[in-house]
């Protein structure tokens, strides 16, 4: 639980302190996956049959996908680290591939709308039309809530009158807005890469992305007090 004498500012402020230099190694990693990708064909290749894999089984290549990279790979992170180990590791490994699958089938349902609704090229303006409906909308709307409310419910031992009795008035502004300057200040320049990327390819890259992601959150959580949602929502 986040310790409530510290501000959403003072929080969101502290967590992006922590995470600029691994954070820029991650995005330039991610911008050189997209670079090689249109100007190396052994790399185009080899990403385009994972899109076909995509195209063939949306849904469960979302859900299989998203759960290995968000859930899976960062809980096997936290075990390795007597630090980061979580107290319950089944219940946590459980929530964590359970909730990551279903929001992965979300996301990936998500970046097909957009596509259907500003087309599926990779110029400036489709790409931007996509951050900003992203940005603004999906992530206020859905994917930070979303995560601040279901990490709570783990925090809350699975307990849904334990969970309201820890929202109450001006959850919103205690539990997502902290997470939602970092998510903004890690996925606005996420968004540009991944949404650059053709439409099968997009939550193959946010998924790389996510994973570091979620692996640098797992840390910084554990030295600076500061709790993280550790993945795009």
């Amino acid at each position: 639980m986040r310790d409530s004498s510290v501000s959403p500012l003072t929080a969101g402020i502290k967590a992006l302190r922590d995470i600029a230099l691994p954070l820029a190694v991650i995005m330039l990693a991610a911008a050189g996956l997209v670079v090689a990708y249109y100007n190396i064909p052994s790399v185009a290749v080899t990403l385009n049959r994972i899109g076909a894999l995509n195209a063939a089984n949306p849904m469960a290549f979302a859900a299989l996908c998203t759960a290995i990279t968000s859930g899976l790979i960062p809980w096997c992170f936290r075990m390795v680290f007597p630090g980061l180990r979580p107290a319950h590791p089944l219940g946590d490994l459980i929530h964590s591939m359970t909730w990551w699958a279903l929001m992965g089938m979300v996301v990936s349902y998500f970046y097909t709308l957009q596509a259907d609704w500003f087309g599926g090229e990779a110029n400036l303006r489709t790409v931007l039309l996509k951050v900003l409906v992203d940005m603004l909308g999906f992530t206020i709307f859905v994917g930070a809530p979303g995560n601040a409310i279901s990490h709570l419910w783990k925090d809350c031992g699975w307990d849904t009158a334990r969970l309201r009795a820890a929202m109450g008035p001006g959850w919103y502004r205690r539990l997502v807005l902290p997470n939602l300057l970092t998510n903004y200040f890690v996925w606005f320049p996420g968004t540009l890469i991944f949404y650059s990327m053709p439409t099968d390819l997009q939550l193959v890259v946010a998924n790389c992305i996510g994973c570091f992601w979620a692996l640098m959150c797992a840390r910084i959580a554990a030295h600076s007090g500061v709790p993280m949602s550790d993945a795009h929502a």
